[in-house]
């Protein structure tokens, strides 16, 4: 007869029981979800060169599924069923400033639809609008105040609902601004989620955003300019707001939120934030489940590239700062009015540059927080990219960010099939309607096609997610007792 309680073979089975529990959260069966790694992705081809110089990739949101490639030299291209069309949906190419010999950061570089785009009866039915660098009537300035070029905000309309061909004689010119060098354009477009179109500037080009052309700058290069981005008078190193059904001379209007309406002084009305150097793509997280958070990418004088989530009034250092750390060109400035400068939500630097970061390339390519369907293992992830870790030989790299509990993201370079770096100049990465991202890159540097073939060389990725195998517990029960063991793991910065 056995006592009351449980007998040596219950305590056994009661430790196996525990211990088989403990295996099992292991192994991930588990019934809370915890913030896992990025899985592994593949890269799918779905336009081999086929495209010369696309820079971006848009949707219209309208339900057809096509995929506008935006093409530095001036076209605007549709993918539409995994198929490139023939003729261009748009070229301006002929509006453009000429293309500089070898490296040139001028050109067409943004593109939106109006969030109306494809609703019949609508004030927004059929209009987009694109960001491009054309000569200027005040080219080329004074020594004192240069002018390159000017950058070029404008509206189009399409030749018909569900046209695949805009309209090339309905331009409506928003904003037109003079840039004193070639390079640091900016040049994103985006509506958000309120309605209003948002616009990204550099900070007029050359460097340390204090040479001629550039507040309190000279061909000196002064350490204490106080630099284009920091000053609120002026439209470069910014993001711009705007209403485009608005009226501010009959071309776009202010909305009455942004946050320098009353400033008076002269600080321009359509600044929404500041402090920006060359910020290369920005995206809302306007998908099913998202924040509405603005995050950007900006890009750095040689130290650190960095990523931010942008907030009305927000200054963000640039020259004052570079990334979170002290600007070594900016001796004695600070911010006028005096605020908080705001930090990055992720840094990282260039090889040979700041140990205290991790070293990845030379130019950071602002992504999307994934709000696809197609892979949850992705879903709140953001997805971003270097350009390059050299200017000789592309070699972009595929980047992400995970938010923790408390707000902090984890950088990764992520683990892509046949690895990463990708061998190729990355220009950008895009959305689909449906929320799925593309990654667009090309292995030329310049604007053009292979100098030798005279062919094109782009190619244009869909971001896919590599199964992966089920973890394998084993589970061996011998004299010595149970072992247990998981198969698996992945990487982080």
């Amino acid at each position: 007869m056995l006592k009351s309680g449980y007998c040596k073979s219950d305590r056994k089975a009661g430790l196996l029981t525990g211990v088989l529990v403990a295996i099992l959260t292991f192994c991930g069966f588990s019934g809370s979800v915890a913030v896992a790694d990025f899985p592994q992705v593949r890269l799918q081809p779905i336009s081999s060169n086929e495209l010369v110089a696309p820079v971006g990739l848009a949707n219209a949101a309208d339900g057809s599924g096509r995929l506008f490639a935006i093409d530095q030299r001036g076209a605007i291209q549709i993918l539409q069923g995994g198929s490139l069309l023939p003729t261009a949906f748009l070229d301006i190419g002929a509006k453009l400033v000429g293309q500089r010999a070898g490296f040139d950061e001028r050109g067409l570089l943004g593109l939106a639809f109006h969030p109306q785009y494809g609703t019949v009866g609508t004030g927004g039915e059929g209009k987009f609008y694109v960001y491009y660098s054309a000569p200027s009537p005040d080219a080329p300035g004074t020594e004192a105040d240069p002018v390159d070029h000017h950058s070029v905000i404008a509206e189009y309309m399409v030749s018909g609902p569900g046209s695949n061909i805009a309209d090339p004689n309905s331009e409506r010119i928003l904003m037109t601004f003079n840039q004193p060098q070639f390079n640091h354009d900016g040049g994103q477009l985006a509506f958000g989620p309120d309605g209003m179109l948002y616009i990204s500037t550099g900070d007029g080009g050359s460097g340390n955003d204090n040479n001629a052309g550039h507040t309190g700058g000279d061909v000196t290069r002064p350490l204490d300019a106080f630099g284009n981005a920091q000053d609120r008078t002026n439209l470069l190193g910014k993001v711009l707001r705007i209403d485009v059904n608005g009226s501010n001379a009959g071309q776009y209007g202010i909305p009455n939120d942004n946050p320098f309406v009353a400033a008076g002084g002269g600080v321009r009305q359509e600044i929404y934030a500041y402090g920006l150097r060359n910020p290369w793509r920005f995206s809302f997280d306007d998908g099913p489940g998202g924040t509405d958070r603005l995050f950007l990418a900006d890009v750095g004088q040689g130290d650190v590239e960095e990523v931010n989530i942008i907030t009305s009034g927000g200054n963000y250092g640039w020259r004052i700062r570079e990334g979170a750390f002290d600007f070594a060109q900016a001796v004695g400035v600070v911010p006028n009015p005096v605020v908080p400068l705001i930090d990055p939500i992720a840094q990282y630097s260039r090889e040979g540059r700041l140990n205290a970061l991790p070293k990845i390339g030379l130019t950071v390519v602002g992504g999307y927080v994934y709000r696809g369907s197609e892979f949850p293992e992705l879903i709140g992830k953001y997805v971003f990219a270097d350009w390059s870790t050299a200017f000789g030989a592309g070699n972009g790299t595929l980047l992400g960010l995970e938010e923790g509990v408390g707000g902090d993201f984890t950088l990764s370079v992520l683990d892509v099939e046949g690895g990463n770096p990708i061998g190729l100049y990355i220009t950008a990465i895009g959305e689909d309607e449906s929320g799925e991202l593309y990654v667009v890159a090309k292995s030329v540097l310049a604007p053009d096609a292979d100098p030798d073939s005279g062919l094109p060389t782009a190619m244009i990725f869909k971001i896919a997610v590599v199964p992966e195998p089920a973890s394998i517990c084993v589970l061996v029960i011998g004299a010595s007792g149970l072992i247990w063991r998981k198969r698996g793991g992945k990487r982080r910065i």
